[in-house]
């Protein structure tokens, strides 16, 4: 089983990166949300993969790092979650707000995640509530549905934009922890500033943050 591929990006698309290892090139699917986090063409990477098995097929699901892939596969693990809509969530939310919301059991949050409804909502905290808290322990839980660090993240569009900006970070080499502060504190200043939120604008800034910490 290919646990990642280290080699380089030769070719990106909406919904797959095909990356060239001993020559051979290899297509790995990937949520629109998360080919951001990735490298330029022609560029080396190391991406971390998830081999879906089905009687006549065989898909490879590629993720920006370890945390996002083992958040997909616990998803899988879910009834009625595939490979595809575990791929639409972990675009949409970071693997720390994603645990916060299921075990404070927030359904108004996770409904919100594009890819899960009221009753995937109710699944989800029914069977991962108890393994997120083993494999979490330390996990900050004090977070209540009336915090503004996730309120402000509320819509599925801003979502998806705060996950790209964070992992684009990360393969920049900062950790998770400083460019999730550095992404909140741009989307602040740019909400207070009344200046339209997308991905480019927002990593700027949150790029500024972090070279005056």
């Amino acid at each position: 089983m290919l646990t990642f591929i280290e080699g380089e990006i030769v070719q990106k698309n909406p919904e797959n990166i095909i990356i060239m290892n001993g020559g051979i090139g290899f297509n790995i699917m990937c949520d629109s949300g998360l080919i951001n986090a990735f490298p330029a063409i022609g560029e080396k990477t190391r991406i971390w993969t998830y081999m879906n098995v089905r009687e006549n097929e065989i898909s490879l699901y590629g993720f920006p790092n370890q945390e996002i892939k083992s958040l997909f596969e616990l998803l899988i693990t879910v009834s009625g979650i595939g490979p595809k809509v575990a791929s639409t969530i972990i675009a949409s939310v970071s693997p720390d707000a994603f645990a916060i919301a299921v075990i404070n059991d927030d359904y108004n949050l996770l409904t919100q995640i594009k890819g899960i409804g009221k009753k995937s909502a109710q699944r989800i905290v029914l069977e991962l509530k108890d393994k997120l808290k083993k494999s979490m322990p330390n996990l900050e839980l004090q977070v209540n549905n009336n915090d503004p660090m996730l309120q402000q993240f509320s819509d599925q569009n801003l979502l998806g934009i705060r996950n790209e900006s964070i992992a684009a970070l990360m393969v920049l080499g900062y950790a998770e922890r400083e460019a999730d502060s550095a992404v909140s504190k741009a989307f602040q200043e740019m909400q207070a500033n009344e200046i339209e939120i997308n991905l480019n604008a927002l990593l700027k800034l949150a790029l500024k943050h972090l070279s005056i910490l």
